[in-house]
């Protein structure tokens, strides 16, 4: 059998895992070093990372690599026929070259350069970081045997051009096909497997994004590709430059444009801290000023767990605003006894009861199931017979008999497990915990009709910003945004870190700047990836894959100054159709005004009956470049049915 052949070669190749839970305590895995390779066989030639302490550890190019375990299959028979348990090993990579849909690199002037690779299935790897060198290199390698074509909207993105030359294999043999996310056609555009419900299909693309999220970003000296015979790379400085633009429905894009050159100034502040909170109460332990407590809070959070136990009491409704603080001693004795009159009813139920009530049998069965793997990584949930477990438990359980119409539905465990964090009291927990559901019941509906609503009503706003983009969805199949149905459904809990999802929460439980505001945060995270979509020609499925992959790589702050600047380009837009007024919650009579706190200023606005289309031209330079992830692949050809029963089947399974 011929030998593999060593192309490119190096050596302290670092790669960061990152996790959701921000407060876990670090381990020897936060940093990965390994070699990265590139070799050619007879079968095409090939990208490995090997993690140290791997080198000898033998799998084949049919390798999975899945929750710490290397299960290697035979290609024939797909039998098993090693195990390895070593926690090193999912952190090691393959593709083959004809797998990979594009590369970012970047290099900066005094810094370490990292490269980014997306594969054809939507697969982003994590950045590899090359401490001693050698990334100009691997992209000139690349550079050889792939047809790399430059972004014009981004330097830093090289994508490959679907004329892949003939002498590298056309055999697919990515260790990420034995997800089984795909058949092995030969066709460019892979299907879902016909054997596989669309429910179970859905549910890989949630495990998938555990598989591969780590794509930090930075500041970087960009560089440029020539057309020369010895691929010579030239320095090109420059900063992202593709912005927002806006429409909704691809059939009436009249060519309506809307201008805006000049943005609003928006910054972040600081947390509120607990001497303001002190200073905030009158004598009666009542708070002076709400708004203005309301407003600071928005703009920077709060600065400690501890004032978060006393201030989420208020921004959940647990605390009436209003009340004093005999008032509030008065109501914490009545919620205490209410709570234990509530737990009471469903403990004392016997198992003969039980057998005869199939819906609180199977909510039961529900809550214990899923509260085993809530947070389970992180410090407060960690370990077998965790009390915090079982606190869990109890107030899902409670929160069932209170609420029995709704019930549990499976993500509410995902919303609960904040908030027993902060408060470590079962029940503040369980009444802050009834004072979100109030916020978000219509999320858990079994018709599930307000996502839906609030999905469409998020690609209205897109119809307006950016009539490109929009386009574009439609005729991807994509504009349904189901890509966004778990950020909806559960608030953004496995977007960003543990502490990053309390900070956002307590910005968007003070209602301060609009109504839908988290609509917004979507859209602005949507138009920052619009040249990483559109140039990469992602379908409905690498559209779903690329923003699970967005998963804790992004920056919250960059995220909500964008979001909040895009409310002051509607708000002060003179010619705001009445249905975006009304998703924002903006007045909507002829002669209303928004009163902006840019300056003092205020804008007079012409309400139209029916939406105007065509683009609002932002500029986009506030979206912090190293925030932004790297761009994915090619679009895969998707079937719309992929997702036709998506919003039918029970909130997400993750």
């Amino acid at each position: 059998m011929p030998k593999d052949t060593i192309l490119f070669e190096r050596n302290n190749i670092t790669i960061k895992e990152r996790s959701p839970q921000s407060e876990i305590r670090a381990t020897p895995l936060d940093e990965i070093t390994g070699t990265i390779t590139v070799v050619e066989s007879e079968r095409g030639i090939f990208f490995r990372f090997v993690p140290l302490g791997l080198e000898d550890v033998i799998t084949d190019d049919w390798a999975l690599i899945n929750g710490g375990h290397s299960v290697v299959y035979d290609k024939n028979d797909g039998d098993s026929v090693a195990v390895s348990s070593s926690p090193l090993l999912k952190f090691r990579y393959h593709f083959n070259f004809n797998d990979l849909r594009s590369v970012r690199r970047h290099h900066m002037v005094h810094g370490i350069a990292h490269m980014v690779f997306i594969l054809k299935d939507g697969t982003t790897l994590p950045a590899f970081y090359f401490n001693h060198g050698g990334s100009k290199e691997l992209l000139q390698k690349l550079a050889q045997y792939l047809p790399l074509e430059k972004s014009t909207q981004d330097t830093r993105l090289y994508i490959v051009k679907d004329n892949l030359r003939r002498d590298i294999s056309s055999q697919s043999i990515s260790a990420f096909d034995q997800l089984n996310l795909f058949d092995n056609s030969n066709d460019i555009m892979k299907r879902f497997q016909g054997n596989d419900s669309r429910r179970t299909a859905i549910e890989r693309f949630s495990r998938v994004t555990n598989f591969l999220k780590d794509t930090l970003l930075g500041p970087n000296e960009l560089i440029s590709t020539t057309e020369t015979s010895d691929r010579k790379f030239e320095p090109n400085m420059t900063a992202l430059t593709e912005s927002l633009n806006g429409d909704f429905r691809e059939s009436n894009n009249d060519g309506f444009e809307v201008d805006f050159k000049k943005l609003p100034d928006v910054a972040r502040g600081q947390p509120l801290t607990v001497k303001e909170w002190q200073m905030s109460f009158d004598k009666d332990g009542r708070i002076m000023d709400v708004k203005n407590l309301k407003e600071r809070i928005f703009r920077g959070g709060l600065e400690s767990h501890i004032l978060r136990r006393e201030v989420w009491k208020f921004l959940l409704n647990y605390y009436p605003w209003s009340s004093t603080r005999d008032e509030r001693t008065e109501l914490i004795k009545k919620r205490k006894s209410e709570y234990h009159t509530m737990k009471v009813q469903w403990k004392s139920i016997s198992e003969q009861q039980k057998q005869k009530n199939t819906l609180f049998r199977d909510r039961e069965s529900l809550i214990e199931k899923d509260v085993t793997r809530t947070d389970r990584t992180h410090e407060y949930y960690e370990g077998e017979n965790n009390v915090h477990v079982k606190l869990l438990h109890d107030i899902l359980m409670t929160y069932n008999m209170y609420n029995f119409d709704l019930g549990y539905v499976q993500g509410m465990n995902d919303l609960l497990s904040p908030i027993l964090v902060i408060m470590e009291d079962e029940i503040d927990t369980y009444w802050c915990f009834v004072g979100l559901m109030s916020r978000m019941e219509q999320n858990f509906h079994l018709d599930q009709s307000h996502i839906k609503s609030q999905l469409s009503n998020l690609y209205t706003l897109l119809q307006f910003i950016d009539a490109e983009l929009a386009k574009y969805l439609v005729e991807n199949n994509a504009n349904n945004m189901y890509f966004f149905f778990r950020w909806m459904l559960i608030c953004f809990k496995r977007e960003f870190s543990f502490d990053d999802v309390m900070y956002l929460w307590e910005v968007i439980w003070t209602d301060h700047v609009c109504r839908n505001f988290d609509l917004l945060i979507c859209l602005a995270i949507l138009i920052s990836q619009k040249t990483v979509i559109m140039e990469s020609k992602f379908g409905c499925t690498e559209i779903l894959k690329f923003f699970n992959d967005l998963s804790c790589n992004l920056d919250l702050d960059t995220c909500l100054l964008s979001a909040e600047k895009l409310y002051i380009q509607l708000a002060t837009h003179r010619d705001i159709p009445t249905s975006i007024a009304k998703i924002l919650g903006l007045p909507t009579g002829p002669n209303q005004q928004y009163h902006s706190t840019i300056e003092n200023a205020t804008y007079p606005r012409k309400i139209y009956t029916e939406q105007p289309r065509g683009t609002m031209n932002l500029d986009s330079s506030y979206f912090r470049q190293e925030s932004e992830p790297s761009l994915v692949p090619v679009q895969h050809e998707t079937s719309a049915a992929v997702l036709n029963d998506f919003f039918t089947m029970t909130p997400f399974q993750f």
